[in-house]
């Protein structure tokens, strides 16, 4: 508790206004609720094993932190079966810890020599997602905690991107025009309102490098993506190669988090070299799409 009510804490705020709320009101709750007090002691266990030495040690820490977090699930999906007034809050924190944690543990893990696989992770993360979102958009006058809703994301601001990045998210969306037709003419709306959804955090983040506009892709919070998220998730859990070639897209964009975030250092590089493998031999279509993934992350 104290790592985090000192340090990893700061790895959260979006903006000054939160400070507070992740020192003080968030470790304050997680004594109410024992899923948030899991997510945040897992949280600090992560960020304590980036800095350890030897590996040992910091294995320990990191196994520690998965044991914390993996005794969370649980009372978390109870708490979003039943949400009231009282848990709102220290869900929709958790929510927010679970993103860093899952973004994390991977790399973390893959340090043991273990098969972790990233994907796997952020497909299990976007299904709790929906979960959360779904609720907490009806309970949200219940809501006091004033996170996710400061900072350059939510303010007007132009949204042009530079030329390469604009070429290659137009040619992503012209790939599924001619890709996603006939029987997969409902997986192509889907997929293009993802796309639309992707482009608008990738000019968000140009014009401010703080973690909002990637994560609020993550988190689906776009009023105009509500209804693709479920039908996105399934075909990313089905493995369908053109969902995953968008979520490798995503993948650049959360490399650019490195240097940010201790909680993302390296992990959008592990999504991306994981989803290239699997796709690399895929349909000849996607020749352009995958070399513009692979000369930005200089695969």
């Amino acid at each position: 508790m104290h790592k985090f009510s000192t340090d990893t804490y700061k790895s959260l705020c979006l903006s000054d206004s939160e400070i507070t709320i992740w020192q003080i009101t968030v470790p304050t709750l997680a004594f109410k609720h024992d899923y948030l007090m899991g997510g945040i002691l897992a949280l600090a266990s992560m960020h304590i094993a980036t800095t350890c030495e030897p590996s040992e040690t910091a294995l320990l820490y990191h196994e520690t932190g998965l044991q914390y977090y993996n005794r969370s699930l649980t009372p978390f999906r109870n708490a979003i079966d039943s949400i009231t007034p009282h848990n709102c809050n220290a869900v929709f924190a958790h929510s927010i810890v679970m993103i860093a944690i899952s973004v994390a543990s991977p790399r973390l893990t893959a340090t043991k020599d273990e098969c972790a696989s990233i994907t796997e992770n952020i497909v299990i993360l976007f299904e709790l997602l929906q979960g959360v979102k779904k609720i907490l958009q009806v309970s949200k006058s219940w809501i006091k905690l004033e996170l996710f809703t400061q900072g350059p994301y939510w303010k007007s601001t132009p949204t042009e991107l530079d030329p390469d990045t604009e070429a290659a998210l137009t040619h992503l969306a012209a790939l599924n025009d001619q890709v996603m037709i006939g029987i997969y003419s409902e997986q192509h709306r889907i997929n293009k309102n993802v796309i639309a959804h992707l482009r608008h955090c990738y000019a968000k983040f140009a014009h401010s490098a703080d973690p909002a506009p990637v994560l609020a892709w993550l988190a689906a919070v776009d009023k105009d993506f509500v209804d693709s998220d479920k039908d996105f998730v399934d075909s990313l859990r089905c493995r369908q190669p053109f969902s995953l070639l968008i979520l490798m897209y995503w993948g650049v964009l959360l490399k650019e988090l490195d240097g940010h975030r201790w909680w993302a250092r390296d992990s959008g590089r592990a999504l991306v070299s994981e989803l290239f493998e699997a796709l690399r031999s895929g349909d000849p279509r996607w020749e352009g799409a995958l070399g513009w993934v692979q000369r930005k992350m200089g695969l």
